[in-house]
């Protein structure tokens, strides 16, 4: 978030720094104080009616004079800490984050980030503030700054109108408050149809800001009757209640509406009354001082938490030790940073477009080095998953040389692959068979959408999908072609909390959450999907359940991450567990292969495992990326089994 620091009034400085040690305590632990993300809404608060006062103290320029001044002046004091900031995450990043699909929309966040609409990119990545994988993302936090930069844009238009045109007409006295309604309004609609939207973007937000300004406005007409105490203790009861709703209702509206108004109201007790008691119990020195930080607090809070999550994790020593470095690199954030570039006499005597050409550059520099320290992520990481040969998953590269394998049974025909990220956990296979044996690979995998699960009926939002991919593949599969069904039919062990139970009782539990609707539900679906590929004459392969794993390898496999709490469940699996785990699946394909004889069950789990124990890493390989995705490893590792299968189902077809 945005924030600007009145010397006139200390206390505003100690509402800062309540709001910021409140989203800081929420981050680190949210059941420490649930409502603690409403301190970002005190902030918005604080923002509108802060900047009010600046525009207002400016009145006599001309128009234009003023909005590059105050465009300028909010580039010095904003821009340089948060380029600091982005730069130095973008390299600790690249050194300590293992790189996955998910770092991709880390990077979008980030790079977005740099010219304020980091807000746009996360409501358009569909993952919701309080999703989970959301706390790994070390940009998270500055789609606050995103909705301000993007307020700032117009609003000084909207104060100017109503500073130089109350007086003359009704129209500009109405405009604000007229838009603050319509976006409370649409905040309270979109928190319903679309809530990841109504979260991060300005038009649900804005009311929010508007608050400040509009409390601004009010207080400059009727400076006096006000009973500054007695306002500000309805506002503290209005923010402690806030705390305690706003995680139970819709977000923002009507979720933050008590906050929004505490903040408004303590705002107006102690601006009115400087020496009332609210004012000097906010104004005490040491809450000032933090107040002054807040605004490099919540740039670096956030970050060095996700790094934490990333490596040694939020635990004993580094629990007792964030707090002290957070507060040592936010002060030289401020002392170092902040404080000298906006007073520095030159720039402030340089022409406004000039100040904001530099910032323009400034911005594309460190956009570059962003840039930089992603695509040579490789040559800087730490992590052993910097050979991204053994790790990801990758199409095998066109222009790489790959040895021809004799299957004059294979060549010319093709191979479609279809289903969930699974099906794109096989890419490096599949790609290098299809160049060894001369067959013709057509993929079509969607993240969370499988084909033929055998443990529920697929989502509704992936029917779509499915249908397009059958389609294709009815429209260009010819008879003795290949169809691969892959998908994770497992119940999932990421997210499982092992330290509450025993495992027996873990997996008893994840047994049981297959209801017999579930299974006649994936029974008809599998039956379907069957039916419909055998009237094509093609040869289908569907992949038996393969191992999965309480951690991910590539969370747990580096020096400064296997303490992880995240890794505590380990990275190997008792085998005969797997085999509890997969029973009733390996059921049902038996079942399916009997009555459908187009139909191969490939088991790659004994390639995978041992006798008795499944591993996530083989002889310091990795066989799987994460809790249940092949690594690039992996997949070499069953090449010659899955070609020597495609042989064989082939030769058996044309035998049949």
């Amino acid at each position: 978030m945005t924030l600007h620091r009145d010397t006139r009034n200390n206390a505003i400085d100690g509402l800062r720094a309540f709001a910021v040690l409140a989203v800081i305590v929420f981050h680190i632990d949210a059941a420490w104080l649930p409502g603690g993300f409403t301190g970002v809404d005190m902030f918005f608060v604080i923002s509108g009616f802060v900047i009010s006062q600046a525009l207002a103290s400016c009145a006599a320029q001309s128009v234009g004079a003023l909005l590059l001044d105050f465009y300028r002046r909010r580039v010095l004091r904003l821009l340089p800490a948060l380029l600091v900031m982005l730069l130095a995450i973008f390299v600790l990043s690249a050194l300590f984050i293992p790189r996955a699909w998910r770092n991709e929309q880390f990077d979008q966040t980030g790079w977005a980030a740099l010219v304020g609409l980091s807000n746009i990119v996360l409501a358009g990545q569909h993952d919701g503030y309080f999703s989970p994988g959301t706390e790994l993302n070390p940009f998270l936090h500055t789609w606050t700054l995103g909705v301000e930069e993007q307020f700032y844009l117009f609003f000084p238009l909207l104060f100017l109108l109503w500073l130089r045109g109350r007086e003359r007409w009704w129209w500009p006295r109405a405009l604000l408050p007229v838009l603050t309604a319509l976006s409370l309004l649409w905040a309270g609609w979109q928190a319903q149809a679309a809530p990841i939207g109504a979260f991060y973007l300005l038009p649900s937000r804005f009311w929010e800001l508007a608050a400040g300004a509009l409390l601004y406005q009010w207080m400059r007409a009727r400076p006096a009757g006000l009973h500054a105490n007695l306002v500000a203790a309805a506002g503290l009861a209005l923010l402690v209640a806030g705390t305690w709703i706003a995680p139970q209702l819709p977000m923002p509206v009507p979720s933050v509406l008590a906050t929004v108004v505490g903040a408004a109201l303590l705002l107006a007790g102690v601006t009115q009354q400087a020496d009332g008691g609210f004012a000097r119990v906010l104004g005490w020195s040491p809450l000032v001082y933090l107040g002054r930080l807040s605004y490099a607090l919540y740039l670096w809070h956030w970050p060095l938490l996700v790094l934490l999550r990333w490596t040694y994790g939020l635990q004993g020593a580094a629990l007792w030790l964030y707090p002290v470095l957070l507060l040592t690199v936010s002060a030289a954030s401020y002392h170092l940073v902040e404080q000298p570039l906006r007073r520095a006499g030159p720039l402030l005597r340089w022409a406004p477009m000039k100040t904001l050409a530099s910032a323009g550059l400034l911005v594309a520099l460190c956009g570059a080095g962003a840039w930089a320290s992603v695509e040579h992520h490789e040559r800087i990481s730490l992590s052993v998953t910097r050979d991204s040969h053994a790790w990801q998953a990758r199409r095998y590269p066109a222009w790489r040389p790959l040895e021809p394998v004799a299957a004059p049974g294979l060549e010319g025909r093709r191979l479609f692959v279809a289903g969930d990220s699974h099906a794109a956990a096989y890419r490096t296979m599949t790609s290098m068979v299809a160049r060894q044996t001369g067959m013709e690979l057509h993929q079509s995998d969607q993240g969370g959408c499988s084909f033929v699960n055998l443990l529920r009926a697929s989502p509704a939002d992936c029917q779509g999908f499915i249908e397009r991919a059958l389609s294709q593949i009815e429209r260009e599969a010819r008879p003795g072609d290949i169809v691969l069904l892959a998908a994770l039919r497992m119940p999932e062990l990421r997210g499982v909390d092992w330290s509450q139970q025993d495992e027996g009782g873990i997996y008893q539990q994840l047994l049981a959450q297959q209801t017999p609707a579930d299974a006649k539900a994936a029974r008809e679906e599998a039956e379907r999907v069957l039916q419909r590929l055998q009237v094509l004459g093609v040869q289908v392969v569907i992949d038996a359940p393969l191992p999965l794993f309480k951690a991910g390898a590539y969370r747990c496999s580096d020096w400064f991450n296997r303490m992880n709490p995240a890794c505590a469940g380990g990275l190997q699996m008792t085998r005969a567990d797997l085999e509890m785990l997969r029973a009733p699946q390996m059921a049902l394909l038996a079942d399916l292969a009997a009555r459908y004889p187009a139909l191969t069950v490939w088991d790659p789990l004994p390639l995978l495992c041992g006798p008795d124990v499944c591993s996530a890493l083989e002889d310091g390989q990795p066989l799987f990326f994460d809790h249940d995705h092949l690594s690039g490893h992996g997949n070499r590792v069953l090449l010659p089994h899955f070609r020597q299968l495609l042989i064989e189902t082939v030769e058996s077809s044309l035998l049949d």
